[in-house]
């Protein structure tokens, strides 16, 4: 079964799928770590005004 030939559209779904197999878990990572330095940037910030509120 595996030593048929394929067809061109089994083998451009295939390479499809495995770079989008491939490239997901960079994306996820890169969109988790936005998501978190965002949370940080804004806590900060937070710091920094309850702080100035304090000391006024």
């Amino acid at each position: 079964m595996l030593s048929r030939p394929r067809s061109l559209l089994f083998w451009l779904v295939l390479i499809i799928l495995l770079y989008v197999v491939a490239t997901a878990p960079t994306e996820l990572a890169h969109f988790i770590l936005s998501i978190w330095r965002g949370t940080k940037d804004f806590f900060d910030a937070l710091d920094i005004l309850i702080g100035t509120l304090e000391r006024s």
